[in-house]
């Protein structure tokens, strides 16, 4: 027996050390964690770059909600909207939509639509609002601020 206590004693050291080093690993987690949970939430981690998609007439409300609220508590954020399709229908007129995309314009949001889908609509470019950006290609235009570090977001 004495021999299978011995046997058995690397064992019961080896995971007393296995436990000790856990429960160091699960203290640093917490502490990180705690750590991370101190920061302020107006604060981003880093300089961040932003694409809002809109494609289509009922992803403006979610998209200028977002673009609203990052440029309003993150202003270094670069916000951009870039829309094309069926989505360049909300640019047009006067309404809920326009005024709320002529409020993030004045945050500092860059709003861009595509000329490809305004020539497809029959939609005049000169009819739109002064803060629109007529972009050759909506799928260029995304494409390209994805290349210059911007994150594509389609909420």
């Amino acid at each position: 027996m004495d021999t299978e206590r011995n046997a058995d004693a690397p064992v019961d050291h080896d995971r007393r050390h296995a436990l000790r080093q856990g429960a160091v690993a699960a203290a640093g987690l917490l502490a990180g964690s705690a750590a991370v949970a101190q920061v302020p939430e107006s604060a981003p981690p880093r300089a961040l770059k932003i694409v809002l998609h809109v494609s289509a007439p009922d992803g403006w409300p979610p998209a200028l909600s977002n673009a609203k609220h990052l440029a309003a508590q993150y202003p270094s954020i670069q916000v951009r909207i870039v829309t094309d399709g069926g989505g360049v229908y909300g640019l047009q007129g006067s309404s809920n939509l326009t005024s709320l995309m002529e409020e993030v314009a004045r945050l500092g949001v860059r709003v861009e639509a595509c000329r490809n889908a305004l020539e497809e609509k029959k939609i005049a470019p000169d009819s739109l609002p002064a803060f629109v950006k007529v972009v050759p290609a909506g799928v260029v235009a995304l494409a390209q601020a994805q290349a210059d570090g911007f994150a594509y977001i389609k909420p």
